[in-house]
């Protein structure tokens, strides 16, 4: 009996160091071992059968009762950590597809930006071609003005000296007129044709004005040259007429190329507004991309973190379940011994 009894106590002593290894607060006023010291002395004092069973059934329905307590805090518990786990497993999952969303869109984003970056930067090269192009005509435009101010000075001043011969044909029908006026007229024929670069329109009435004074019938002589000299008025005015018409039509060229220049400025104006105006939308999206990016990475690592803390603290409370529900059964195998012990001692009294 002796042995039994001390192999009792090992286990018992083995029992309660796993316990201790996982405490809890269930039953602290039981013990396994005042229960087996309490059995001991009702066996040595030869106490009913009934007597023993009755303090080892008072012990199983305690262990019992505490069980039944630790199931349901253990159900609650395990309730609280599958929600907190699902809830936190939900969290890191929304978080997860928000912030795939949003690279999603900061990707994008960043190559329409890079693209409508170059666009504008290409526009805005063409922009200073097209303003070059417009300085050039107007520049080209404002010459082409000085030059045909120039050759309008030109040919008055050819059509002025004209008339002025036609008046001195006239003095000289009449032998009004000296050599030294015909030289001073000659003077001004030669500098207005070679000014006008009509020199061939001109040689007839110059050679004529020339030989004048040479002519034994001078009023025959000034009448033919006032003929010369009308003619080339008239040719005179036909070339200055021909050429307000080119510097007509030139102008109108010019305005008609400056016209579609203008037109193409305008166009890419409004493109390149357009372009910046989206270039901002794009950066003003990138902005509130990456602040939700960054949120969404915030509230994955935290809840994450959560997530792994509830996984810990779930599976402590599993380790302590199991490890206290097993030292329950070990009480209650115990039990189970000192009731088989107790019987064959009453037993072996009758």
């Amino acid at each position: 009996m002796k042995a039994t009894i001390s192999l009792l106590v090992v286990l018992a002593l083995a029992n309660a160091s796993m316990v201790q290894k996982f405490p809890i607060t269930y039953g602290g006023k039981r013990s396994i071992m005042n229960v087996m010291v309490e059995v001991e002395n009702k066996i040595k004092a030869h106490s009913p059968l009934d007597t023993i069973k009755g303090v080892l059934d008072n012990f199983k329905s305690a262990v019992a009762s505490e069980q039944g307590t630790h199931d349901e805090v253990y159900g609650a518990q395990k309730a609280e950590c599958e929600s907190e786990i699902a809830y936190r497993r939900a969290e890191v999952e929304d978080a997860t597809g928000t912030l795939k969303i949003a690279n999603g869109i900061l990707k994008t984003s960043n190559i329409l930006l890079k693209k409508t970056q170059a666009t504008i930067g290409e526009t805005e090269n063409i922009l200073n071609t097209v303003s070059l192009h417009i300085g050039l005509i107007n520049d080209a435009r404002k010459e082409d003005t000085q030059s045909y101010n120039r050759g309008a000075v030109t040919f008055n001043d050819a059509i002025n000296a004209i008339d002025d011969s036609l008046d001195l044909a006239a003095a000289l029908a009449k032998g009004k007129a000296s050599l030294i006026q015909v030289a001073e007229m000659t003077t001004k024929l030669m500098k207005a044709s070679v000014a006008t670069k009509m020199n061939k329109a001109f040689m007839t009435p110059l050679a004529a004005l020339a030989q004048i004074t040479q002519e034994d019938d001078a009023t025959s002589a000034a009448e033919r040259l006032a003929q010369l000299l009308q003619t080339l008025r008239t040719t005179v005015e036909e070339a200055w007429t021909s050429y307000t018409a080119e510097n007509t039509n030139a102008l109108a060229l010019f305005t008609q190329q400056k016209d579609l220049y203008l037109a193409s400025q305008t166009r890419l104006d409004a493109s390149k507004g357009r372009l910046t105006t989206k270039a901002e939308n794009l950066q003003g999206v990138i902005s509130v991309q990456t602040a939700v990016a960054q949120a969404a990475t915030n509230k994955k690592q935290r809840n994450q973190t959560l997530w792994d803390d509830a996984a810990d603290l779930c599976h402590s409370f599993d380790v302590e379940y199991n490890a206290v529900t097993a030292g329950r059964t070990q009480e209650l195998v115990l039990v189970q011994e000192l009731e088989r012990l107790a019987e064959r001692r009453a037993a072996e009294q009758q």
